[in-house]
């Protein structure tokens, strides 16, 4: 068995669980869901494993489809002792270029492609492979 420590997203409690190393990322969250009370907010196909890193722009999504040995192997530099069972839709303000600012919810557990095709939908454009995303200084969106 592997000991994982998981930080529950849903506010600051962390309770450590076992898991078999083949067990699938989709079963344990499904495991974490029926043992931690904190974790059965939303619907299910919301919230997803993320393994975080100090620096808060590197971690990664566990697929579903995989099994956490797969990542235990793997690793990427990143701490495997500390998974967080987070939500993966949130929202995302997008400045337009006449101005405006829309919200648009979008799954980070996706690729940027990927995201960038729901974000190109939801505001009516269709010709997502001429857009682009670029970030600006948190106070312009306030």
């Amino acid at each position: 068995m592997v000991a994982l420590s998981l930080k529950i997203g849903v506010g600051n409690v962390v309770k450590t669980m076992q898991f078999e190393p083949s067990t699938m990322v989709y079963d344990a969250c499904r495991i974490i869901r029926e043992r931690v009370p904190e974790a059965q907010l939303g619907q299910p196909n919301d919230y997803g494993l993320f393994l975080s890193d100090e620096d808060p722009k590197k971690g990664i999504w566990l697929e579903a489809g995989k099994a956490l040995d797969y990542y235990i192997h793997l690793r990427c530099g990143l701490n495997m002792d500390t998974l967080e069972y987070k939500k993966k839709q949130r929202p995302l303000k997008i400045r337009m270029l006449d101005g405006t600012v829309k919200t648009v919810m979008i799954d980070d557990s996706k690729i940027v492609s990927d995201m960038l095709m729901t974000i190109c939908a939801r505001i009516g454009q269709f010709f997502y492979n001429v857009m682009f995303l670029s970030e600006e200084p948190s106070s312009c969106l306030q």
